[in-house]
């Protein structure tokens, strides 16, 4: 059955635009030999079921709709690359991050990337924040990864698309909306374009995409937390501010401190798949402030005069969760950004699961979140954490060089401060 594209989805939707693709990029670094792509394929037909809307695609025009993709086939939504020699896996995510999804089917693609340094393997999945909602509709990948080694079977279940490929037009819109008046306003506008609401701007020229990432240990945060009095929140946040501090000197820039939107995990009654919702949060990042403790105990105190602490939701809850939501997470949170206030950095922390996971019987070690930058942002920084490594994955509209040193080297300096 089609179903409408709401009012949020809009909005999400409006902000991708050829000139400025947004998306997001979630890379899983995987031990062992890489799969074929036939074994992968077989991996995502038995789980994409846990994730619809991964096999829909938007339909009409004006009123869009989600429909079942009657042509939808894995192997047109999978790839497999050697990175080239003398490629950086930098130039490349920062490659994938500029080309725009394909509109004409399901807003998404995965690459089993090869050729990585070590001997490991990456699969590489991009998709559109539209399609995750965290409660109905959940990532792809939040359904992949296992906690124990689990064999690749060769069974698929039987799957038929809908024969309704019909945008449902204006009696589903008002099927799909409390406010008739407002779904009348809505369809005068356009909501599956670029709708009141939608962009701020229409882009014409693209904007540059580069990207940098690093790991640091989880423990050697939560020490400096329990050092500092803070949480590992505000350890996180103000790592992601040394790089955001060092990306201003390496560009040149004043130093200044810019707002960041970095949304929080609330309390949401238990009626998603995420176990929480995600709110935005508003901090003017102490990028000027001179020493690394200083910024600590300045993001600290920020963050707890903003926080309502009865809805915050414990890290515990958010890390127990069946599957593997911080993909999920990650693009709830990215859609955080309709909120609507300027802000010109944008920190996602998304905790994960503290043992280990497993796509089929390799042994994920890390998960990088990158997102694209959009609207105002200059600067994202996608943060998770697996099995006790906490990766910092950032894009920017211009060249991060040294954001991954300057991360450690705060993570150092924090670390000396508090013996």
């Amino acid at each position: 059955m089609a179903v409408s594209v709401s009012r949020a989805e809009a909005q999400l939707l409006a902000r991708d635009q050829p000139a400025q693709p947004w998306h997001q990029l979630s890379v899983l670094v995987v031990e062992g030999p890489p799969p074929a792509a036939s074994e992968m394929g077989r991996l995502i037909a038995q789980r994409i079921g846990y994730a619809p809307r991964f096999r829909q695609k938007l339909a009409g025009t004006g009123l869009q709709a989600w429909v079942d993709d009657r042509g939808f086939n894995i192997a047109g939504h999978l790839h497999s690359v050697t990175l080239p020699s003398g490629t950086t896996i930098e130039t490349w995510l920062a490659e994938q991050l500029a080309v725009p999804l394909d509109r004409l089917h399901p807003l998404w693609d995965a690459t089993i990337l090869t050729g990585l340094v070590g001997g490991s393997w990456a699969l590489v999945v991009r998709a559109h924040p539209a399609l995750i909602d965290g409660a109905d509709n959940v990532h792809l990948l939040h359904e992949l990864l296992d906690e124990q080694p689990t064999p690749i079977s060769a069974d698929v279940p039987d799957w038929r698309p809908s024969e309704d490929e019909a945008a449902p037009g204006f009696a589903g819109l008002l099927r799909n909306v409390s406010d008739p008046l407002r779904a009348v306003r809505e369809a005068a506008a356009g909501l599956g374009g670029l709708a009141e609401y939608g962009v701020r701007q229409v882009t014409t020229v693209p904007e540059p995409r580069h990207v940098a990432a690093v790991e640091c240990p989880l423990a050697d945060l939560a020490a400096i937390a329990r050092a500092v009095g803070c949480t590992v929140h505000d350890v996180i946040v103000a790592l992601a501010t040394a790089g955001v501090r060092g990306w201003q000197v390496a560009g040149d820039k004043p130093l200044h401190d810019p707002v960041a939107l970095v949304p929080l995990a609330v309390d949401d009654g238990g009626t998603s798949a995420l176990g929480c919702q995600v709110a935005p949060q508003y901090v003017q990042l102490p990028v000027t402030t001179l020493t690394a403790r200083e910024r600590l105990i300045a993001i600290a105190t920020l963050t707890q005069a903003r926080i309502d602490s009865d809805r915050l939701v414990p890290v515990a809850q958010l890390t127990d969760l069946a599957g593997f939501p911080p993909p999920s997470t990650h693009a709830v949170a990215a859609a955080t950004v309709t909120s609507g206030r300027p802000h010109q950095v944008l920190i996602a922390n998304v905790p994960g699961p503290a043992t280990p996971r497993w796509l089929g019987e390799r042994r994920v070690r890390a998960l990088h979140a990158f997102a694209s930058t959009i609207d105002e942002q200059q600067i994202s920084v996608g943060v998770s954490s697996l099995d006790g490594r906490v990766t910092f994955a950032a894009s920017a509209v211009a060249p991060l060089p040294t954001f991954a040193r300057d991360v450690v080297d705060e993570l150092g300096v924090l670390r000396r401060e508090v013996r």
